[in-house]
Formats: C-alpha cells, structure tokens, sequence
C-alpha cells in the first residue's frame, strides 16, 4: 500500500491518518470549469481509528459519507495558509439543494481505507486561479493538510473579457 501510494501521489506517508487530493476532469457545465476536487483521508495505520463522519441523504435520495474539511489558500506576504472556506463549520446539516436528511456519526476506519470530502469545483470560486490551495481534512479535532496545488481555470464568464495583453 506504501508504495502503490508513493508511486500515485509521489511521497511516502506515515504509518496514521494521512490526507491527499485528487482531480477529476469533467464537465459540469460551468464555462471553464473542467475540473473537480477531492480531498481523502487514508488510514495507514495497522490499527483501527474511530473516525466522525457524516451520513446523508441527497435531494436525488442516493445516500453517502462525508468527512470535515476546510480550503485554505497559501499567503505568500505573511508566509502561511488562510482559511478561505471553512465547510467545516456548516457540516452535516440538510440545506436546500443539498443532504435532505443528515446525521453526524462515529465509526471506525480500517487499515487502508479511505473517506472523502466529496468533490468541489474550487476553481469556480472567485479569486482563486492563479492561487495556491490545498485541503485540510478535519478528523477527530485535528487538521490533516493535504500537499497544496494551483488552481488554473476560472469561470468564462460572456460580458468578461479574458484576453491577455
């Protein structure tokens, strides 16, 4: 599993929790906008940990598990990571459009598996291309980061123009 990890993601990780990022190209029908963003947290461990999770089920009624995260953007003048969306804050509660049925759990994590964040356009967020992001995957009271990466799209907007000079 080390080395599977190491060849995927390109570094070597501690024997515990441990948080990367994905990328998925996609079209979701954002002009711009062709990927999405997937935060995980993995433990490596050889021991089972009890980890909070959120169970929900959607406005289309498919069911599913999320964990707490929070994006944070790297700030090169004070030299360290901002918090620009804390969805840590607002977890595992129904809202329209979203989980119509949510509860928030304990439940152990084996050896080797895996729970997501759930996949985010981040770079249809506004001020962020160019700007380097990365993931802090909330378990048990404590922040995994993940390794952090540039956002390189931004919503095509038709009364902007986006020639450059």
């Amino acid at each position: 599993m080390e080395f599977h990890h190491r060849l995927t993601f390109g570094h070597f990780v501690p024997l515990t929790l441990h948080a990367d990022y994905s990328v998925a190209k996609v079209d979701i029908g954002i002009p711009g906008i062709s990927k999405l963003y997937d935060a995980h947290i993995t433990n490596f461990g050889i021991l089972l940990r009890r980890i909070g999770r959120c169970e929900f089920v959607t406005d289309a009624f498919a069911s599913g598990v999320g964990i707490r995260y929070r994006l944070q953007r790297w700030e090169g003048a004070s030299r360290r990571w901002d918090t620009v969306l804390d969805a840590a804050s607002e977890y595992c509660r129904p809202y329209p459009l979203g989980p119509i049925k949510a509860q928030l759990l304990s439940k152990l994590l084996w050896p080797g598996q895996s729970l997501s964040t759930g996949e985010e356009a981040t770079g249809a967020r506004d001020g962020f291309r160019g700007q380097t992001i990365r993931f802090a995957v909330v378990a048990n009271g404590r922040e995994f980061p993940t390794a952090s990466f540039v956002i390189d799209e931004q919503v095509q907007r038709p009364d902007v123009s986006y020639r450059v000079s």
